[in-house]
């Protein structure tokens, strides 16, 4: 079926002209075309890598209980939000490369850039470095450029050429971003004194609620932020603060700081990654302030995933990880300007 220009009676839309209707040069037709392309390109990186696909459940007894995420509960459980502790469960069991590309579900996540159903590609090796992660994921995202635009190496987008096939792309950490962009300087320890100080004397207005909260000022500082990466070439923003995850093991060299890095392409975030905390301990005890937090904000507790938990005690190995927005990428790679463009529904048409 040809693809027709909107007109007046497309405004409002039927299953006849969903699909085809062009707007931004293509319609959404074309556009879920492309979107089985990048699918395919990054499975087959991954096989080739030696990685095994595996199906995860989507209803799970367990969930995560970060106060910035909402899971959806269904009968006796939650359904998925991420297959981290699945895969890492599995790498405790003795798989080395697992990956899953599956839905995900999240409450109270919906816009521009966010879907309560979405699309995750998460990906672990056991025995290796969140490097190697990240040179996953440039890899098989350059792939998955290169499938197509097999005759570009720079994509438009926002306003901004971004370079996919540069020798390297950008790392940069958290705290050296906000002094480049922001104009943040003496952060310390990203607690909350430093943080008020540094955005006054940088000019930037905090709201007033948010200054008795270190994670409402650093989140607010980091929305900001965001804007300025990854608009030439895709930038992986490092070490971040360590009370934004409950998941990443901290810096061996600076306490104050997680193990993460987060993939921003074209100033959205595209892929969240951090080594293996194989600390049991430590990991009830931030699954136990992430819970207190949630009742401190008003937000119901949730159970937490306790055969992670006894997982981590039989010994996982070391390792890292990465969750890749597939919705996201796709969107960036095809020039999209919301997630339901290239979504074959979105909630709104259900």
């Amino acid at each position: 079926m040809k693809a027709h220009e909107v007109t007046e009676s497309d405004l409002k839309l039927s299953d006849r002209t969903r699909w085809t209707m062009t707007a931004h040069g293509a319609s959404r037709m074309q556009r879920l075309q492309q979107r089985q392309q990048v699918i395919c390109a990054l499975r087959e990186d991954l096989y080739a890598h030696g990685f095994l696909e595996v199906e995860p459940p989507l209803l799970v007894k367990g969930t995560c209980p970060d106060t910035h995420i909402d899971s959806i509960q269904a009968g006796e459980g939650y359904l998925v939000t991420s297959t981290e502790y699945q895969i890492k469960r599995l790498i405790v069991g003795g798989f080395e490369k697992v990956f899953t590309l599956t839905k995900n579900f999240r409450a109270n996540d919906c816009g521009r850039y966010h879907s309560t159903e979405f699309s995750m590609l998460e990906w672990a090796r056991a025995f290796n470095t969140l490097h190697a992660i990240e040179d996953d994921a440039m890899r098989f995202i350059r792939l998955a450029f290169c499938r197509l635009y097999p005759k570009q190496s720079t994509l438009h987008f926002k306003g901004h050429e971004i370079d996919f096939l540069s020798t390297d792309w950008e790392r940069i950490t958290v705290r050296r971003a906000l002094e480049i962009h922001l104009g943040l300087h003496d952060l310390e320890d990203f607690s909350l004194e430093p943080l008020c100080r540094a955005s006054k004397a940088a000019g930037i207005s905090l709201p007033a609620s948010f200054e008795h909260d270190k994670h409402l000022v650093i989140s607010y500082l980091l929305d900001m932020l965001q804007s300025h990466l990854g608009n030439h070439t895709p930038t992986f923003l490092q070490e971040w603060p360590a009370y934004l995850t409950s998941s990443a093991p901290l810096s061996l060299t600076d306490p104050s700081v997680a193990e993460r890095s987060e993939l921003i392409i074209g100033g959205i975030e595209i892929a969240d990654g951090f080594p293996f905390l194989r600390d049991a301990g430590m990991q009830r005890e931030l699954f136990a302030q992430e819970l207190a937090r949630r009742e401190g904000v008003g937000k119901p507790g949730v159970a937490i995933d306790e055969r992670y938990l006894e997982a981590l005690d039989e010994g996982l190995p070391p390792g890292a990880g990465m969750a890749l927005g597939v919705d996201r990428l796709v969107m960036v790679l095809t020039g999209s300007t919301q997630l339901s463009d290239v979504q074959a529904f979105d909630w709104t048409e259900l």
